[in-house]
């Protein structure tokens, strides 16, 4: 089952893509001479990208989607791996629970330990999304995402969420750039792949570098 973070990442990219694409489409409309086709584009992102972001986290927000099962720390007599282990089991729990401010904690504590726990640096950058009433990935947030990126590239979950961050930040094609190497990731067969490859589009489209995908 998806995280409540997932779901509120997928409910902060609606938010967005709305805020910063449709609404000035659709207040402009016939009034400023917007081409019928332009106008007809706004419509059909109302109705279909919610459906695309909810669809995609339906995948996107579960453990076996993004990089294969949450790991189990390994049982050792390590009164440090002991720790992680207590803390990565409570984060989880928290997050199950709907109680991000727990969860961010806890994360932070396994950080604590850990310095390089990406598992744990994605989390909380999860937790802390929902701490803020935009749904954010603040500065903090997207260094522990670039950090967590420098250590694991390969970091589908982080690579989702830095995207979020800059699209956010209308660094448009920053974001398809990170999300296209999240897509190369994916593999042909994947069926993250055309869901991952509309975001790609939104973003290029408001970057400027390709026109808007078709609403045919």
């Amino acid at each position: 089952m998806a995280t409540v973070a997932f779901y509120v990442s997928a409910a902060a990219m609606i938010a967005f893509a709305l805020l910063l694409i449709v609404l000035p489409l659709l207040r402009g409309g016939p009034r400023r001479e917007t081409s019928r086709g332009l106008f007809s584009t706004a419509l059909a992102i109302v109705v279909l990208l919610p459906g695309t972001a909810i669809g995609l986290y339906a995948h996107l927000g579960t453990p076996a989607a993004f990089n294969g099962p949450i790991p189990r720390v390994a049982e050792t007599a390590s009164p440090t791996n002991a720790s992680v282990r207590q803390w990565i089991v409570a984060a989880h729990r928290y997050d199950k629970e709907q109680q991000p401010r727990d969860a961010r904690d806890a994360y932070e504590s396994v950080l604590a330990i850990d310095a390089g726990n990406t598992e744990a640096m994605v989390g909380w950058v999860e937790a802390d999304m929902t701490q803020h009433a935009d749904f954010a990935i603040e500065a903090p947030a997207r260094r522990m995402l670039e950090r967590a990126i420098a250590l694991e590239p390969d970091n589908q979950r982080a690579l989702w969420l830095l995207g979020i961050g800059e699209f956010q930040q209308k660094n448009y094609a920053a974001a398809s750039a990170t999300w296209k190497h999240l897509q190369a990731l994916l593999g042909d067969g994947s069926a993250l792949t055309q869901p991952v490859a509309r975001q790609i589009a939104l973003a290029d489209a408001k970057a400027g570098t390709t026109a808007p995908p078709s609403t045919n």
